[in-house]
């Protein structure tokens, strides 16, 4: 018997959810980008410190919130330029966690942000981690990388993101014309 899908939320929803034009604070918009470009945990995401970031390799060592074990995980440019900029105005040391929140506390965050951007749905911070699974590997992303990224012990874990809807099938179809 094959798993649901988790919720996710398509691409649009979640550039709406992150570039929502409302006054907002900065560290709530970033721990969100955390958990939606880096596939992280909410628990992760609140133990960040600076320490755990290298600017110059893209990179994030995280201290995995179930397995236990470190993991690096990438990140992009314009994130890095966000966070250093962040880093320097709270003028963060290695050792400083990057935000003073609570999980429950992102989770009621994340679910009032969902309101404000005027999604119907309601937003939780682990969606934005599976949101993050199902769009790497809709982009094209090898299903190896997204479980390391993801810090899964099994392969088996991560292939529950592969399961498609039936929308995203006629989409894909539509889209990818056969040769004949």
């Amino acid at each position: 018997m094959s798993k649901k899908l988790p919720k996710y939320l398509p691409a649009e929803k979640l550039r709406s959810l992150l570039n929502a034009p409302y006054k907002t604070k900065l560290d709530h918009i970033l721990i969100m980008k955390l958990m939606a470009k880096c596939g992280l945990r909410v628990s992760e995401a609140v133990a960040v410190t600076k320490g755990h970031f290298n600017f110059e390799d893209l990179s994030l060592t995280v201290r995995d919130g179930k397995g236990g074990k470190d993991r690096v995980v990438p990140f992009d440019r314009t994130l890095s330029i966000e966070l250093q900029h962040y880093i320097e105005i709270h003028k963060l040391s290695a050792a400083d966690k990057l935000f003073d929140i609570s999980t429950r506390a992102v989770h009621s965050m994340v679910a009032a942000y969902g309101v404000r951007a005027g999604l119907e749905e309601k937003v939780h911070p682990h969606m934005l981690r599976h949101s993050f699974a199902v769009h790497a590997l809709q982009s094209g992303m090898n299903l190896r990388t997204v479980q390391k990224i993801l810090g899964h012990a099994s392969l088996t874990t991560t292939q529950i993101y592969l399961d498609v809807t039936s929308d995203d099938i006629a989409a894909d179809y539509t889209e990818h014309s056969l040769p004949y």
